[in-house]
């Protein structure tokens, strides 16, 4: 299943899952609070984002986490979504804090029962994540400097 069928399903059920619930999930998970702040952040998102240390759990993400997200199409979204309490969006996105620029598909879903953004990451083609590699933007890099996890 896709990224928009598989996330439509776990919808009603997401603000109940506990986090090894959201590790079972092959898409990047991340819910953020009305400040940003991150309340869940799921395993396969920390491969796909190269997260090396703990769970960013109450970090800022558009400032300590995706500093690169904090434009028009993501944080301009979460904003819209705050201000009219819904958003249901999916997009493609390229990432470009840290060393290497990644091009993902991404939902923005707005819970109105926790009154929070989920954000779920997919490869491009909005199939489920592999080790995070094969998304990178290899045209504005040095090849020699993508190493797979």
């Amino acid at each position: 299943m896709g990224l928009e069928s598989t996330t439509r399903m776990l919808a009603p059920f997401l603000d109940r899952l506990t986090d090894e619930e959201l590790d079972a999930i092959p898409y990047g998970v991340v819910q953020l609070d009305a400040q940003g702040f991150v309340l869940s952040y799921n395993r396969a998102e920390m491969a796909n984002a190269l997260w090396n240390a703990q769970r960013p759990i109450g970090q800022d993400f558009f400032a300590d986490i995706a500093p690169s997200a904090r434009v028009p199409e993501i944080f301009g979204r979460f904003v819209d979504a705050f201000a009219s309490q819904s958003c249901d969006d999916v997009f493609r996105f390229t990432y470009t804090c840290g060393d290497l620029p990644r091009t993902v598909r991404l939902r923005m879903y707005f819970s109105m029962r926790t009154d929070t953004i989920w954000l779920f990451t997919a490869a491009p083609d909005g199939a489920p994540l592999g080790n995070g590699a094969e998304y990178v933007d290899t045209l504005s890099i040095d090849r020699r400097r993508v190493v797979t996890m």
